[in-house]
């Protein structure tokens, strides 16, 4: 059975060394994948439309409308200014790890990145987990 409706849930675990946060999040999602490329599309309230692209070789894109792309590959620092609600903010983006088994049956990415925001550092966690629609109404 071919799926193209899913359901986006993120979970985010955050470590700064004056504070420890969880935050998660659920989108309706678009999933496509383009010569081993993983592409997830999906809006998000705070940060609007989203683009999110796992590539063969590991390295991670995101795309945000308003504001410039992240970058994230191992052994690379990638700074950019990041436009928020609140206005420009200067973050540094280092990938650790980063494994994926997305397919069009679902399936996730699980990374974590070293951020530096404002020159603050923080350790991110992220977990993205893929859901066809049909599966989720399945479980019910």
């Amino acid at each position: 059975m071919e799926h193209n409706r899913y359901t986006l849930r993120i979970v985010t675990v955050i470590h700064a060394d004056d504070y420890d946060d969880t935050v998660e999040a659920e989108y309706p999602c678009a999933y496509s994948c383009q010569d081993g490329t993983h592409r997830l599309k999906y809006d998000d309230a705070d940060n609007g439309f989203t683009v999110f692209k796992f590539t063969p070789e590991g390295e991670i894109q995101i795309r945000r409308r308003q504001s410039s792309p992240i970058v994230m590959r191992e052994g690379y620092a990638h700074q950019v200014d990041y436009e928020t609600p609140y206005g420009s903010i200067p973050m540094c983006f280092a990938l650790q790890s980063a494994v994926s088994s997305l397919s069009e049956a679902g399936g996730r990415v699980e990374y974590t990145a070293k951020i530096h925001i404002n020159g603050e550092p923080q350790i991110n966690r992220v977990t993205m987990e893929l859901v066809p629609i049909e599966r989720m109404n399945s479980d019910i």
